[in-house]
């Protein structure tokens, strides 16, 4: 934090340009409130993590009526210190202007902040608000002009909504061209940006719109911009998105060798003892590798309290599930039971509780916490609290009423409410909450117990990735260890099943096993689906249908005539290079993410998947590696879920 303080020391006023601000003032707090309070939490949190976080961060604090929920989004293309230094600015210049509102929103060039007392969060808001040059394009170049603007937005819109980019932000272009006999003089620049926390889908709706408007008022400007709550777009003449530095005069010439004589001891010094810290974590990351739980109970706790985490008591959570009462019951695992419970103030919440006769199921307990009050995305569930009292050991998690993916997949009534575009849906929610576990939170997860039962599913059936108490944390340097095995049958990879080898492309198995589930509608473990009658697992049966060229014919029958073939049949394909016995040739979720959202993109022809072979008469599970020897090796010490 000291380089971006001294920033602001130095150059108070640097390059933060006020755009638009909203507030919504249907009612006000008071100073010292409990709202208050929760709004000034809020906004730390916002200011804190978001540099962080690649510029982006969510948070809300306290129960209702005095929650407050926060989002806060720096421009894709400015740097940790900017991006302090825009927080701190929107801060206090949207509490000048909304002084005690019960709510607010402020555009700054390189940020955007919004506070409520609503949840807002992931909601898609296209209530524009458009901005324009006070110049007009010259009349000669007008027809030109227009053309090339508009389509420079559209190309960055193309690119902003591309997986590759998060669907978030579209840096810079620059065009200067002829249309027939129009020449257009001079040249146009472009910036748009989604907010992180909604949909590609949403980003380009909220996009095409902000153009469209643009387009019909503010097309015979020099520059314009279209803000909501959801995106922005913006076009000029000249190059805003990389502004340069400010001009110096001689006279400021010793004040700035001065500064640069301060920053570059600081650095030095910096520098020094970052190599020796460095050098310390790389020589302990080679003895050992890295997990989540280091730590006891009580130390864990005192660092969720600091976070200001919620703690529940015991009390609070025998009245919420009136005694954990059967009737109650949501759902069983390995972990323990998970039960629905309603709070005083009618919050409704699902309480996971471990089970007193699991010893695992102690280091699963810290983990989870630990691990799940860290992250933050749309796909992954939330955690808004534990109880560690007497010897219970209680995790507090949203509650979701649509329970689990499972629920509906394999029922033969319910399969139908989830239409094609629903499963894709779902498909794409799982896709791109394993992809920020991969590559876009501080941490790189790996879940290791991906299936239809951990897919949770929220009131418009969107998904979201629960229980973590498996998952294992890995440092930058790392790409695989070894690990003892645990999980669950039908789901595991060979490499990591066989041998413990433990990577990312352990979730993209399980991955392509849940997607080709969700394309058929039959669980992996189904042993009935030949007509042949062989015992034959889905991805034996989707393999060999897909080989013969009779894809569609994975397709679940609920779908048929329903859906579009070519679309249904890429996502099976995908499924199948998903779930391909070598890990080296299996798909990152970046290049799923793509490969799901971009028909253009060429698929590889997959190579044989890693077959489950389990006998109905013997507990062993053997894999059928993508090789003509039939060998199979038996996986033993395994830890069922």
């Amino acid at each position: 934090m000291f380089f971006p303080l001294l920033f602001l020391m130095i150059f108070p006023s640097v390059l933060c340009e006020y755009r638009w601000s909203v507030c919504n003032n249907a009612s006000t707090y008071k100073e010292g409130s409990a709202y208050s309070t929760n709004l000034k939490r809020v906004i730390n949190d916002l200011s804190r993590n978001a540099p962080q976080s690649s510029g982006f961060n969510t948070s809300y604090r306290g129960q209702s009526p005095n929650k407050v929920y926060g989002l806060l989004q720096c421009m894709g293309n400015i740097s940790a210190a900017k991006c302090s230094k825009c927080s701190v600015e929107a801060n206090s210049t949207i509490t000048e202007l909304c002084a005690n509102d019960i709510g607010g929103r402020i555009w700054i060039d390189y940020c955007f902040l919004r506070y409520d007392k609503s949840n807002f969060i992931s909601t898609l808001d296209t209530n524009f608000t458009l901005l324009e040059n006070t110049q007009n394009v010259t009349q000669g170049n007008l027809i030109a002009s227009k053309r090339i603007t508009f389509g420079l937005l559209s190309d960055l819109i193309d690119k902003a909504c591309l997986p590759a980019s998060m669907g978030f932000f579209s840096g810079k272009n620059e065009y200067s061209s002829t249309m027939g006999n129009e020449k257009a003089s001079g040249q146009v620049y472009g910036l748009v940006q989604c907010w992180r926390d909604i949909s590609i889908k949403d980003c380009r709706n909220c996009l095409s719109q902000a153009k469209e408007a643009l387009e019909s008022c503010c097309y015979t400007r020099q520059g314009a911009q279209a803000l909501s709550g959801s995106c922005t777009l913006r076009y000029e003449i000249y190059p805003f998105v990389d502004p340069p530095a400010p001009m110096r005069s001689k006279k400021s010439s010793g004040r700035l060798w001065m500064i640069l004589g301060i920053i570059i001891g600081s650095i030095v010094i910096f520098a020094a003892c970052s190599l020796a810290i460095l050098r310390k974590f790389k020589s302990a990351v080679s003895r050992k590798p890295v997990t989540l739980v280091r730590e006891n109970e009580d130390v864990l706790q005192r660092k969720l309290f600091k976070k200001e985490q919620i703690s529940f008591t015991l009390e609070t959570l025998i009245e919420a599930t009136e005694d954990f009462n059967d009737n109650n019951k949501l759902g069983e695992g390995g972990f323990g039971l998970v039960y629905k419970g309603t709070t005083r103030n009618g919050k409704q919440i699902a309480v996971k509780k471990l089970s007193a006769r699991s010893a695992q199921g102690k280091r699963e307990f810290m983990n989870e916490v630990e691990l799940v009050a860290n992250i933050q995305h749309r796909n992954l569930v939330n955690l808004p609290g534990f109880c560690t009292e007497r010897t219970e050991r209680l995790l507090v998690y949203e509650y979701l009423p649509n329970k689990s993916l499972d629920t509906f997949l394999f029922d033969p009534l319910k399969r139908r409410i989830l239409d094609w575009q629903k499963r894709f849906n779902i498909i794409i929610g799982i896709a791109r909450g394993l992809l920020y576990l991969h590559e876009d939170s501080q941490f790189r997860i790996i879940h290791r117990d991906i299936k239809a039962n951990n897919i949770l599913l929220d009131e418009q059936l969107n998904p979201k990735i629960a229980d973590f108490g498996l998952a294992r944390l890995f440092s930058d340097n790392e790409t695989e260890i070894q690990s003892k095995v645990a999980g669950t049958y039908g789901y595991m990879a060979p490499e990591y099943a066989i041998g413990g080898q433990l990577s990312v492309k352990v979730d993209v198995y399980s991955f392509g096993v849940v997607l080709l589930e969700i394309v058929s509608g039959k669980k992996n473990t189904d042993m009935n689906l030949s007509k042949e009658k062989q015992s034959l697992t889905l991805l034996e049966w989707a393999w060999r249908l897909f080989k013969g060229g009779h894809a569609l014919n994975i397709v679940d029958i609920a779908l048929v005539g329903n859906c579009p073939e070519e679309q249904v049949i890429r996502c099976a394909h995908i499924g199948l290079l998903c779930t391909q016995a070598d890990p080296d040739v299996r798909p990152l979720m970046s290049n799923i993410v793509t490969m799901l959202t971009t028909n253009s993109v060429p698929l590889p022809v997959p190579t044989r998947p890693a077959f489950v072979s389990m006998s109905s008469q013997s507990p062993n599970v053997s894999f059928i590696p993508a090789i003509s020897s039939r060998n199979e090796t038996s996986i033993s010490n395994l830890e069922p879920r």
